[in-house]
């Protein structure tokens, strides 16, 4: 079925508009983008290609990795299925694992969520065991012909990690690391079409037991990567519901663009002020006008 993209505008802010429509809110890491699929071994690594873990899933390869962990795509040995092994030291001082397993868990059947295989530690390594999907959506865009989605593949996608987003926000969590290698596309036919949401390492409950939305700290330290982070996140604020589709704005921005204006710059602080100077408006020359809504509501938002 051929979807015209003004169709597709008006079903993406039409999902936008009744999701956030009005509700209201609830030490620094800085991770910088590392969007290789296949990455060489290396003797540090912390399995190699043959070994078993919990004599059930073989690695068959490193496939990614960063300052929290390694990911390796792995054979089941009982379904005989390929799937991703997530780990990460059990020396590193910041554990996000355990946090990346209470949200996978959480959301299991949600539409643009990987199922959830199994997990465990040993004196090692912690691990996780996910469905194997196909490339994120960084490797993707940069593999286009000029280095930018179509305005129709921006919001069929766009349609989609929102409908991710909200599916986290709904089970009381925010993701904080909103960005395009943490969205892939299925790697079967079945599925090929389907947007998934990776990595909760740095996801933050926002409500408490009962459902009320939890207080912000008084300064709560960055979280997220630097080119997609909100203006909120750069001020090291508490970040709410809202800092989640800040990144999601940029995202889609730079899906039609190509790029963002502060790109080649590594410094956080430079690119947040970058960010508090710049008129966003000037971002939406190429996307539609309607895009405005999106922006103007996003920018009403205290949560």
């Amino acid at each position: 079925m051929n979807t015209k993209p003004s169709e597709l505008l008006i079903s993406f802010l039409s999902l936008f508009g009744r999701r956030y429509s009005g509700d209201s809110n609830a030490s620094s890491e800085v991770i910088n983008e590392d969007d290789s699929f296949y990455v060489n071994m290396t003797t540090e690594d912390l399995l190699q290609p043959g070994h078993v873990v919990k004599e059930r899933w073989k690695v068959v390869k490193k496939i990614g990795g960063g300052g929290f962990g390694e990911i390796y795509e792995g054979l089941d040995l009982v379904t005989k299925e390929l799937v991703a092994l997530k780990l990460e030291s059990a020396k590193q001082a910041k554990q996000v694992l355990k946090m990346e397993v209470a949200v996978l868990k959480k959301l299991q059947g949600r539409e643009h969520v990987c199922r959830f295989i199994g997990c465990g530690r040993n004196d090692r390594f912690n691990y996780v065991v996910m469905q194997l999907q196909g490339k994120n959506l960084a490797e993707l865009r940069r593999s286009q012909p000029r280095g930018a989605y179509s305005l129709s593949t921006t919001l069929r996608l766009g349609l989609q990690i929102l409908k991710a987003i909200e599916s986290i926000h709904e089970v009381g969590f925010l993701h904080r690391d909103i960005k395009p290698s943490n969205f892939s596309m299925g790697r079967l036919s079945h599925n090929c079409r389907n947007v998934y949401m990776l990595d909760f390492g740095l996801a933050r409950q926002y409500v408490t037991a009962t459902g009320e939305v939890r207080p912000p700290r008084a300064a709560a330290g960055f979280r997220g990567t630097v080119r997609y982070a909100s203006i909120n996140a750069h001020r090291n604020k508490e970040m709410g519901r809202h800092d989640d589709l800040w990144s999601l704005f940029y995202m889609l921005v730079e899906f039609v663009n190509g790029q963002l204006p502060w790109r080649k710059i590594k410094d956080k602080e430079q690119v947040g002020l970058m960010k508090e100077k710049y008129d966003h408006r000037l971002l939406l020359k190429h996307l539609p006008s309607d895009f405005r809504q999106f922006l103007d509501h996003i920018y009403s938002l205290d949560y």
